[in-house]
C-alpha cells in the first residue's frame, strides 16, 4: 500500500476528537439511524457489518445541496467527474471503480441507461429527496449486476408532520433561479407527500475551446414531480407508493461531424432528457416470525440529442436512446429465533433499449435467487450471502458475500469481509455500430475488507482498509476511441469517516485514499485521484446557523494510457441561514469562493474542446416558507 494509505491509516488512529454527534431524524445517535440498503432488512448502522453512510432529510437542508453529485462527495469513498456545470453529464466512482459500477436506486427500484451504463445523477432535484444511503463494497450478493463499487438508495420526500407545507425560491449568479414546493399529510395509519421543483440556469461556457459555436454559455433548465404515500390497510399490511419524474434540457458543446463524409459541421447542441421511477410496494406479516415484501417497478431514462440551427440525425452526434427497466422483487424475511435471520428473495428484471440506433439485441431479462444468513450471537456477528444469476445473454452467475463482526466493547466493533460481484456489459458495449465488441464478458470482482467503526455516546467514526481485484474490466481506450476489456487490475484504499462536535461545531469527515492500477501496464486507472478530503463544519447561533466545505481532490489522469494528467485542485464553500420566525426562513450558500479553476473530464482530442470547465463562484439566495396549517 503506498504512503499516502499509510499517513491516512496514522491519521485516523490518532484522533481523538470524538464527541457528540448531531441529531438525526430517527434518533439521537447516528449510530441508531435505520438502513435496509446494506442487508435488505431493517438495521441499524451500528449493527451493520457493511461501510455505510446516510444523509438525512435535515442534513440536506443544513448542506443547502443543490445536486445529488454535490451531497455524495461529502462521503468517503466517492470521487466526481463532469464535463461542465449543473445539468452537465456526471458520474460517481465508488471506491476507485468504474462510474458504471455503483447501482442507482430510487425507492428501491434500479434507475439508469442500459445503452450508456451510467445513471441521471444530474437530472435528480436533491428538492425530492428524504434521505440518501450508500452502501460501499460488493453487494451483487444481493442485488446482482452493477453493484461492484456499492449500492446507492435513494428514497422520495416524506410527510413532515411539524410543517406540511414548505415553499422555497431562490435566485443567483449565473442567471440562476430555482422553486419548489413540498406538501404532505400525516395519519395514524397514512402519510403522503408530493413535491414540485423547477430550476434554471444560463449557465457558463462548459469547454475551453473559443471556436464558434462552442463559445456560448449552456443553459440548463428542469422541472421535477415526486410522491410517496404509504398506508397501513391493517396490523399485518402495509402498501407503498412512490413516483418520481424529472424532465429537463441541458446544452453542452459538441463538436459534429457529417453522417457518411464525416465533413466539420457548426451545431449548437442540447439535450432533451426524462427519467421516471415508479414503485409499488406490500409489506405483508404472515406470522409474528415471517415478513413477505413484493415490490414491483418500472424506471424509463430517455434522451434525445437536439440543436436549433440543424437536424441532428444528419450528423454522427444526434440520436434518441430510450431506456425501460421492469423490476420485480419477492423479498420473505424469517427470523428463525432471536439470534438468527433468514432473508430468501427473487428478483426479476427486464432491459428494453429502443431510439433512432438499431442494436443487434434490445432487450433481455435476468432471473435472481439470493439468500442471506444473518447471525447475532452475543458479541459476534455473521452475514453469509449467496446469489444465483440467470442472464438471458450470458448465463448463469454465482456471488457470494461473508463478514463477520466482533464488539470490543459497547463502543468500538471490528469487522472483516469479503464479496464477490459482476457487471453485465452495456448494450452500447455490445452492440453500438462500430464501437461495441458482442464478445466482451461481464466483468468480475473480488473484494477484502477490514473496518473498525466506533460509537461513543452517539459519536461516529470509522475507518476501512480495502483490495479490490478486477478481471476483465471495460474501459475506454482514446488511442482507439472505443471500449476495450483489460485482464486485470487492482485497487487499494482506506476510507475514514468522522462525525463529532467540536467547541459547538459540527464536524463531518471523509477521507479517502486509493492505489488504483491495471496489473498489466502499471498505469493508474483514469479518472481516479488518489487522495480526497472532505470537511463539513456547521454551527447554530440562536437564529443564526453558518457552515462551511473544504473540499480538495488530489490529481488524476485523464486516459488509460496516463498521457493527460489533471492537476489537484482544492474548494471552499460557505453558507449561512436565518431564521426570520417560525414560518419564514433566510438563506445563502456560496461556492467555490475563491474561484478555484479545476478540471475533472477532458474531451476526446478529436473534437478540439479541449478541458471540460468547472463552475467558478456560484452564489444562490433562497426564502423559505413553512407555513402553519
Amino acid at each position: 500500500m503506498n504512503k499516502s494509505l499509510s499517513l491516512a491509516i496514522a491519521v485516523a488512529l490518532s484522533s481523538n476528537a470524538i464527541a457528540e454527534t448531531q441529531t438525526t431524524e430517527r434518533s439521537n445517535s447516528k449510530a441508531e439511524e435505520i438502513i435496509i440498503t446494506a442487508t435488505r432488512t431493517e438495521q441499524s448502522i451500528a449493527d451493520t457489518l457493511s461501510s455505510v453512510t446516510v444523509f438525512t432529510r435535515e442534513e440536506i437542508e443544513r448542506f443547502q445541496a443543490r445536486s445529488l453529485a454535490e451531497l455524495l462527495s461529502k462521503a468517503a469513498g466517492m470521487s466526481i467527474t463532469s464535463n461542465g456545470g449543473r445539468g452537465s453529464s456526471t458520474g460517481v466512482s465508488l471506491r476507485g471503480n468504474q462510474t458504471d459500477h455503483t447501482l442507482f436506486l430510487v425507492d428501491g427500484i434500479r434507475i439508469g441507461s442500459s445503452t450508456l451504463g451510467s445513471s441521471p445523477l444530474e437530472k435528480i432535484d436533491p428538492e425530492l429527496i428524504q434521505r440518501v444511503e450508500i452502501v460501499r463494497g460488493p453487494k451483487s450478493s444481493l442485488y446482482g449486476s452493477d453493484a461492484i463499487g456499492g449500492v446507492v438508495n435513494i428514497v422520495t420526500r416524506k410527510a413532515n408532520s411539524d410543517t406540511p407545507l414548505s415553499i422555497k425560491g431562490g435566485v443567483g449568479n449565473n442567471n440562476s433561479n430555482q422553486a419548489s414546493v413540498s406538501y404532505g399529510q400525516r395519519g395514524s395509519n397514512y402519510q403522503a407527500n408530493l413535491t414540485a421543483s423547477y430550476e434554471y440556469t444560463g449557465g457558463y461556457d462548459n469547454s475551453e475551446t473559443t471556436t464558434l459555436p462552442s463559445d456560448d454559455n449552456d443553459a440548463f433548465r428542469q422541472t421535477a414531480i415526486g410522491f410517496n404515500g404509504a398506508v397501513d390497510i391493517n396490523k399485518d399490511l402495509n402498501i407503498s407508493l412512490s413516483y418520481q419524474l424529472s424532465e429537463s434540457e441541458s446544452e453542452y458543446d459538441n463538436s459534429c461531424s457529417a453522417q457518411i463524409t464525416f465533413a466539420s459541421v457548426l451545431c449548437s447542441p442540447y439535450s432533451d432528457t426524462s427519467t421516471e421511477a415508479l414503485n409499488l410496494t406490500g409489506s405483508l406479516d404472515i406470522t409474528s416470525n415471517w415478513t413477505s415484501i413484493l415490490s414491483a417497478g418500472k424506471s424509463k431514462d430517455e434522451s434525445e440529442t437536439l440543436a436549433d440551427n440543424i437536424d441532428m440525425l444528419t450528423t454522427t452526434s444526434g440520436g434518441e436512446f430510450n431506456t425501460e427497466k421492469t423490476d420485480i422483487s419477492w423479498l420473505n424475511n424469517i427470523q428463525i429465533n432471536k439470534e438468527l435471520l433468514l432473508t430468501i428473495g427473487y428478483d426479476f428484471l427486464n432491459e428494453e433499449v429502443s431510439g433512432t440506433t438499431d442494436y443487434d439485441v434490445d432487450e433481455r431479462d435476468n432471473d435472481g435467487y439470493f439468500a442471506q444468513l444473518q447471525l447475532n450471537h452475543g458479541d459476534f456477528s455473521v452475514n453469509l450471502g449467496a446469489r444465483h444469476d440467470d442472464n438471458e445473454q450470458f448465463g448463469n452467475y454465482e456471488t457470494y458475500n461473508l463478514a463477520g463482526g466482533y464488539a470490543i466493547n459497547s463502543e468500538l466493533k471490528v469487522i472483516a469481509s469479503y464479496g464477490e460481484a459482476f457487471k453485465a456489459p452495456t448494450f452500447n458495449d455490445l452492440y453500438f455500430p462500430n464501437f461495441g465488441d458482442p464478445t466482451m464478458v461481464p466483468e468480475e470482482t473480488e473484494t477484502y475488507e477490514i473496518a473498525v467503526k466506533g460509537f461513543n455516546a452517539g459519536h461516529n467514526w470509522s475507518v476501512s482498509v480495502f483490495q479490490n481485484d478486477i478481471e476483465n474490466l471495460i474501459q475506454y481506450n482514446s488511442a482507439i476511441f472505443v471500449n476495450d476489456q483489460i485482464a486485470s487490475a487492482t485497487i487499494e484504499g482506506i476510507e475514514i469517516s468522522l462525525e463529532t462536535e467540536i467547541a459547538g461545531w459540527t464536524v463531518n469527515t471523509a477521507i479517502t485514499a486509493l492505489d488504483s492500477e491495471d496489473d498489466k501496464t502499471g498505469n493508474n486507472l483514469a479518472r481516479r485521484p488518489d487522495e480526497i478530503l472532505n470537511i463539513d463544519i456547521d454551527r447554530s447561533f440562536d437564529q443564526w446557523s453558518v457552515g462551511a466545505t473544504f473540499y480538495a481532490s488530489s490529481s488524476r489522469y485523464n486516459d488509460a494510457a496516463n498521457n493527460s494528467e489533471l492537476s489537484g485542485y482544492g474548494t471552499v464553500a460557505l453558507r449561512t441561514a436565518y431564521t426570520v420566525s417560525d414560518e419564514w426562513k433566510l438563506q445563502l450558500k456560496a461556492d467555490n469562493i475563491f474561484e478555484k479553476d479545476y478540471v475533472l473530464t477532458q474531451a476526446s482530442s478529436f473534437t478540439g474542446l479541449g478541458d471540460y470547465k468547472q463552475p467558478g463562484l456560484e452564489v444562490l439566495f433562497s426564502v423559505v416558507y413553512t407555513p402553519k396549517l
